[in-house]
């Protein structure tokens, strides 16, 4: 997994960190015992190989255990476990077929110059965070959960806690937030990246994301996200913060 950091670190992050609760990690080998593909499966199935007999042999499998919530990863593997699973679990109500992959190195970064007062999330900022997470996510792949749903909210809070939601306020309204939902020895990887549309066309996203990532680059090796490829707006600021395309996913929906 560590020889594609930035396909895998979700993965990476889950297993390395016992992050399994729900779910359980597959690797599939060779005759010689070679591991050739991992999949974890749960509430997110995400399998990760480059070989087509483990992708088949992961669809198989899925087909045996309650249907997850999304599936997610390389594109092109997404799509081949998908057509080996579809008949076995319910119709998909979102699809995001084209997912560009980003990556920021330091020596690449290319920051907004502004001084943004950009700062890890508190506790206190939970009913807030909680409110625009869920309006993003009914955003993205039409429906999220409520506000005020328990486990939704824990791990939110679970984020906070751990200092990896950050956020940029703008006297003092919420202006922009992120958080770093994975990470591994080479890279972290952000997510949740949503600027409140009432505070859209200022500016605030580049340069709250620029001040984060400035953050994150002395904490962290590289940084990653990925992207709807119909998100030109998200997709113009990483490239002009200095992210490269680095790969592709694809996310399906149940």
């Amino acid at each position: 997994m560590a020889r594609r950091p930035y396909d895998n670190v979700y993965s990476h992050w889950l297993i390395a960190g016992g992050g399994l609760r729900d779910g359980a990690c597959v690797v599939a080998r060779d005759s010689e015992g070679e591991v050739g593909g991992v999949c974890t499966f749960g509430t997110h199935l995400i399998p990760s190989t480059d070989r087509k007999e483990a992708v088949d042999a992961f669809a198989m499998l899925a087909q045996q255990v309650p249907p997850p919530r999304s599936i997610v990863g390389v594109r092109t593997v997404v799509e081949r476990l998908w057509n080996g699973l579809r008949a076995a679990v319910p119709e998909p109500f979102a699809v995001r077929a084209s997912q560009p992959v980003y990556a920021l190195e330091r020596a690449a970064f290319q920051p907004d110059r502004s001084d943004a007062d950009v700062a890890r999330a508190t506790p206190r900022e939970i009913d807030e965070i909680a409110r625009h997470s869920a309006a993003m996510t009914a955003a993205e792949i039409g429906r999220g959960p409520r506000p005020d749903d328990p486990v939704f909210r824990a791990r939110i809070e679970r984020l906070i806690a751990a200092g990896k939601w950050w956020r940029y306020r703008v006297g003092g309204r919420l202006a922009f937030t992120c958080n770093v939902g994975s990470e591994s020895p080479r890279t972290a990887q952000l997510q949740g990246v949503w600027t409140p549309p009432d505070m859209r066309g200022y500016g605030h996203a580049t340069r709250g994301m620029s001040e984060i990532c400035n953050r994150l680059l002395d904490e962290h090796p590289t940084l990653c996200l990925y992207v709807n490829d119909f998100n030109t707006a998200a997709t113009a600021l990483y490239e002009r913060l200095g992210f490269a395309r680095v790969g592709e996913f694809q996310s399906i929906f149940l």
